[in-house]
């Protein structure tokens, strides 16, 4: 019961980059790329814990979020100040869109594993999935009334089910363990799959999860002392996290040779559930897409409103009129007749590209408020490597989607 009790944010944290997203992202990196890329995971996992970490103790140690803290230090610097603001503005706005885009086309996909794909309309000359757009107004619905937490919490069992489902299915479908750790240790990674590599680290280190993060970890630890507990709650969840992410990988690799695409999914699924399979994983993809799609846009307005001093109350209309905004573009994207893959691939490599503007905002918050103690060097040089990965990804993933 006392680790029961002890259990925090880093739950919700790893359930939200659990979405479709992620079955997607790393359902592809499977297909497409056997094991190879299953060593991405185990960098991305070493990005997130630091990233995620570093916000949840600054928040901690000083009872103030990371808007909070960005206001109160640079309130003398108010160039610098708005600059920051602005750069969080349109990472947090335009990331979570992308991000909301992705969410809703996961439900979409969903639904086509499930064989239930005739959902579009012509208006005007333009194919629009009905689909969609009821379930934006299902989600606009949840977000208005009180209760949305318990529904969440309901989708959540189906997104926890086939999670579970992927790590017994990769154990059932491995016929030789050696393969999988020599695809793991000698991975083959070339210049051509650095968008999909941008993907995989965009899926998990999302960057409205640290600022949540930060506001949670807040409100549930008040005292440094419990800075441990903090470490062991965000090291629990993230690694449980990036366990299923691999396991997704190693499924749908086993099975690359029956299955061509993600609609056939359900057959990674089958060594499980037989035919029911595809039902399982369509109502599970449907609920992570869900419950992404209620989460994304109440991180986005909760920054939004502490970045602006808007100083909305949580349960007030016009602070739900923010989160209105980030779940109607995502909408408008979702809705017109896009490849809902490659929406929710780009959505994953959009969050990859943002990702050193928080990254370097973090990391110099905590290098100016000394918030480092003993561990100075062993920061420094964390800070250095993520710095580095975040910024090569981002650049590289940019140039790339130039090129093409």
């Amino acid at each position: 019961m006392k680790i029961l009790k002890n259990i925090g944010p880093g739950a919700l944290i790893a359930a939200a980059f659990i979405g479709p997203g992620t079955v997607s992202v790393c359902a592809l990196a499977g297909l497409n790329h056997g094991y190879n890329l299953i060593i991405v995971m185990f960098v991305s996992m070493f990005i997130t814990l630091f990233l995620q970490e570093l916000s949840a103790r600054l928040a901690i140690t000083f009872q103030k979020d990371l808007v909070e803290l960005i206001q109160h230090y640079f309130k003398q610097q108010k160039f610098l100040k708005y600059f920051i603001y602005v750069l969080i503005f349109f990472a947090i706005v335009f990331g979570n869109a992308a991000y909301e885009a992705g969410n809703l086309s996961g439900i979409n996909i969903g639904l086509q594993i499930m064989e239930y794909n005739a959902f579009f309309i012509t208006i005007l000359g333009v194919k629009i999935n009905y689909a969609i757009v009821l379930i934006s107004l299902l989600a606009f619905i949840i977000l208005h009334i009180k209760s949305y937490i318990y529904i969440e919490r309901t989708l959540m069992i189906l997104v926890a089910l086939l999670s579970i489902s992927f790590i017994i299915s990769a154990i059932i479908t491995t016929e030789d363990a050696m393969v999988v750790l020599k695809g793991i240790f000698t991975p083959s990674i070339s210049s051509d799959d650095i968008l999909m590599v941008a993907a995989l680290i965009g899926t998990t280190v999302v960057p409205y999860n640290l600022f949540l993060h930060a506001s949670l970890a807040k409100q549930k630890w008040k005292n440094v002392k419990n800075i441990r507990k903090m470490r062991i709650d965000t090291f629990i969840a993230i690694s449980a996290g990036i366990l299923v992410s691999v396991c997704i990988i190693i499924t749908t690799a086993n099975v690359s040779g029956h299955v061509n695409e993600i609609l056939e999914l359900g057959k990674a699924l089958e060594p499980l559930y037989g035919s029911f399979a595809k039902y399982l994983l369509g109502f599970g993809y449907s609920a992570a897409g869900l419950t992404s799609a209620i989460t994304a846009p109440l991180a986005a307005a909760f920054v939004i409103n502490r970045l602006f001093n808007l100083n909305y109350n949580l349960e007030s209309l016009a602070f739900k009129r923010l989160s209105y905004f980030i779940l109607f573009i995502g909408c408008i994207i979702a809705a017109f007749d896009f490849n809902p893959i490659t929406v929710i691939t780009l959505a994953q490599i959009s969050n990859a590209i943002v990702l050193p503007i928080i990254a370097l905002i973090i990391v110099w918050l905590s290098n100016k408020i000394k918030v480092l103690n003993k561990s100075v060097i062993t920061h420094h040089i964390a800070s250095f490597v993520v710095i580095i990965i975040s910024l090569t990804l981002s650049f590289s993933a940019l140039y790339k989607i130039i090129l093409q």
